[in-house]
């Protein structure tokens, strides 16, 4: 079976310690989703593929009226999650973001929604500078303490990059405001 990015990201969520399809969605979202995004409607496909491969093994985890299963990953999980982490070969970096897709097309409205786009990109980046700070970096850098410190290393590269997207959208607001 050939491995997708998804299916090393449940695998590697499981490998961290969580158990549940619900839990891999919910834990990527405030971790993984700045450079891998995914969803429910992703997760449990996959994690079925990763169990019909037996890289991952599906137990009964009861709990409430609701039917769940909690995951675990076998040893040949491990094998191939210890591949991929060695293996150089890598796609070709991507960046996905439909703000940016708008300012590429921006030459279309005239310059004060020109001006006005750039500023609510500026917001947006912003906000979610503000996020990460102070909320997704803390929780990254509370895992070092048990020896977990790539989740914090990947945490301020998010932030770092944000940083740097914020000043850069400061820099084209203010070329805009002198036009």
């Amino acid at each position: 079976m050939k491995l997708t990015p998804s299916g090393f990201l449940m695998l590697g969520m499981v490998r961290l310690g969580v158990r549940s399809g619900y839990g891999i969605k919910k834990i990527s979202d405030v971790s993984t989703r700045f450079f891998w995004p995914t969803s429910l409607a992703q997760v449990y496909p996959e994690l079925a593929r990763l169990v019909q491969a037996g890289l991952l093994i599906r137990r009964e985890d009861p709990q409430g009226a609701r039917e769940r299963f909690a995951y675990e990953l076998t040893e040949r999980g491990e094998q191939a999650m210890d591949a991929w982490l060695r293996s150089s070969r890598e796609a070709p970096t991507q960046f996905r973001h439909e703000g940016v897709l708008r300012l590429f097309f921006a030459d279309a409205l005239a310059e004060e929604d020109q001006l006005a786009l750039v500023r609510r990109l500026r917001e947006r980046v912003s906000d979610v500078a503000t996020h990460t700070r102070e909320e997704i970096l803390p929780l990254a850098e509370a895992l070092e303490s048990s020896g977990t410190r790539f989740p914090a290393l990947v945490a301020r590269l998010r932030a770092d990059t944000y940083a740097y997207v914020e000043r850069w959208l400061e820099q084209a607001e203010a070329e805009l405001e002198q036009t």
